[in-house]
């Protein structure tokens, strides 16, 4: 790929060798003899102090030095104000740093940008959560309910993730289990595999005293997954309310069967079995590890969102891998047009001997460059089939976190390994990333070169016009071109005695000449659209850096609650031990041990 601009300059070189380009020529084209900087120039040098700026905000964001990555956005957004995905990442990296106000302002100006974003509107609402400006927040949310989605992660968003995160609020942030029963009313019928929605709908039909519906909903998920241990949990939960006693131990024992390291069901388990009569006793019990499992259901929740969006960002990497294949498609075919009128440029000048030599060498270069991009494509094939691969261990590791769901200690273990396969593939994206950036480089030199060549063509048609009227026309094919050069050498030596007919030579000459500009220009607009096409995939693949980033953050964020559960479950369990022992003393029964049990992670901890 390297050799493209060596192509261009060997053919310039030729033209000025042999005479196409002279002082008169020059003169007229520039009279005053001053370089003169065009347009176009200035956008390409402009282009690549963006791009630079790009490229070391995105390195500082995914490494998490916020701080700097927001500077690095400050002066992208003064050099254009209007890059939605600058405000949008810079929005990020606040929230990053818990600004959340300084992050909402960011998130503001991306949407007077782009005020249908879904991503932006959703990342906003986000951030009025953690302010606790819960109203707020559902109101961002539900207005991207009624926006066009464009791709199938926004699709999954406004269908599942959104209405699932707003009935999450209602219920366990502002208390509105009416209202949440409404979007878990609609998910049931979108979602129809998802055993954790008619869980979550259970759980707020229990709360509104519903126990029997509630009942219908476990079952509705125990047809989905019979061995889902939370929601026999929760039919046992509804049972024990209906006074149906005896079903509601035989649908916690299967909880415990399927998920035996549920300390919740253990505790009800043996409160039940021992406090016999008791039934007062349990219930505050119940109750006190309903609330608990209110706020365990909240993380499991988060972690579904977190798998959710590893599918999401494997999905958005796959898409820009298509198009970066699509984008090299289109150069091999810009490249051969780009021969053909190298070709046609090196074929007017049949009467130098040097010109032919030279036109063989370029040709010889044009081969080398062909194999350097096969060699590119086969290099961009393994990096694809590595996120393949990727992708599939990401769902694999997906299935095992809804498994780690009930078994903390083994999720945590699972969630670090999640994180070192994301880095790799930070690592992989990045150098795809730089691999793009220096393949629009070379095409941004390409461009200025064709220029250059289209203007000294210009001149030295104008200027030499008697050395125009020999060439000789070639078909636009590489191998009728090759044969025509042949034939040329031939009718080289006996040109002398043909000069009469030289003249309708060339006339079909000006025209072909005429038909290689226009080409030209064709060719220049092509390479126009798969710059802005290379740029479109260098900020799509920017954003799925920053999503990784946050993904990273999460799972952090998530381990530390999961830890914290874990200490509260702990602490709840020596409580249950101490009222068991304190029911036995009362009623004089020694039964078991009177020793409260204690647990390495209680909350004296």
């Amino acid at each position: 790929m390297k050799k493209i601009q060596l192509q261009l300059g060997v053919a310039l070189a030729t033209l000025m060798t042999t005479g196409y380009g002279s002082a008169n020529a020059q003169s007229l084209v520039n009279p005053s003899g001053v370089r003169q900087s065009t347009p176009i120039e200035n956008l390409t040098a402009q282009g690549r102090t963006l791009e630079q700026l790009w490229q070391e905000a995105s390195e500082l964001q995914g490494i998490g030095k916020y701080r700097e990555a927001i500077a690095i956005f400050d002066q992208i957004v003064k050099l254009k104000s209007d890059s939605f995905l600058a405000w949008y990442s810079r929005g990020n990296c606040f929230k990053g740093l818990g600004q959340y106000e300084a992050a909402l302002t960011s998130y503001d100006a991306a949407l007077k940008i782009k005020p249908k974003s879904i991503l932006a509107i959703f990342e906003k609402g986000k951030a009025l959560y953690q302010l606790k400006r819960y109203e707020a927040a559902i109101a961002s949310w539900q207005e991207t309910l009624s926006l066009q989605t464009t791709s199938d992660y926004e699709e999954t968003l406004v269908k599942t993730i959104i209405p699932k995160q707003i009935a999450q609020v209602l219920v366990e942030d502002l208390k509105r289990y009416d209202e949440a029963l409404i979007y878990y009313d609609k998910l049931v019928k979108i979602d129809t595999k998802s055993a954790g929605v008619w869980i979550d709908r259970s759980r707020v039909l229990y709360q509104i005293g519903r126990y029997q519906d509630a009942i219908a909903s476990c079952d509705k998920a125990i047809e989905i997954e019979s061995r889902n241990a939370v929601a026999w949990k929760w039919r046992g939960m509804a049972l024990y309310r209906l006074n149906r006693y005896e079903e509601a131990i035989s649908a916690w024992e299967k909880s415990a069967s399927f998920n035996p390291n549920d300390i919740e069901v253990s505790t009800l388990l043996a409160l039940v079995k021992t406090s016999g009569e008791s039934t007062s006793e349990i219930r505050t019990t119940q109750e006190r590890l309903a609330s608990l499992q209110g706020e365990i259901r909240t993380t499991e929740t988060k972690l579904v969102s977190l798998r959710t969006e590893s599918q999401r960002l494997t999905a958005e990497l796959a898409s820009s891998q298509t198009e970066v294949r699509q984008s090299q498609q289109e150069l091999v075919t810009i490249r051969g047009n780009i021969k053909t009128a190298q070709a046609q440029l090196e074929s007017s000048q049949v009467e130098v001997r040097k010109s032919q030599e030279r036109l063989v060498a370029i040709r010889e270069e044009i081969k080398t460059a062909q194999v350097e991009l096969q060699s590119l494509k086969t290099e961009q094939k393994t990096v694809e089939e590595k996120l393949i691969a990727l992708r599939s261990e990401i769902e694999v590791s997906q299935k095992r976190l809804e498994a780690s769901q009930v078994e903390v200690r083994q999720s945590q273990q699972r969630l670090v390994t999640i994180q070192g396969e994301i880095k790799t593939a930070e690592v992989e994206v990045e150098s795809l990333k730089k691999e793009r950036i220096n393949l629009e480089q070379k095409l941004v030199v390409v461009r200025r070169d064709m220029e250059t060549s289209q203007s000294r063509l210009e001149a030295s048609q104008t200027e030499v016009r008697k050395s125009q009227e020999r060439l000789v026309a070639i078909q636009a094919e590489i191998k009728t071109a090759e044969a025509k050069i042949v034939s040329l050498q031939t009718e080289r030596k006996t040109l002398e005695g043909q000069m009469v007919s030289l003249r309708t030579e060339i006339e079909t000459s000006q025209k072909r000449i005429e038909t290689s500009r226009r080409e030209q220009e064709t060719f220049q607009k092509r390479i126009t659209a798969l710059q802005g096409e290379i740029r479109t995939s260098e900020e799509k693949l920017s954003a799925s850096q920053t999503e990784f980033r946050q993904l990273e953050e999460r799972k952090e964020v998530e381990a530390r609650e999961l830890r914290t559960i874990q200490v509260q479950y702990c602490g709840l369990q020596e409580d249950l031990s101490e009222m068991e022992v304190a029911i036995r003393q009362l009623r004089g029964v020694q039964q078991g041990s009177n020793t409260v049990q204690r647990c390495p992670l209680s909350r004296n901890e």
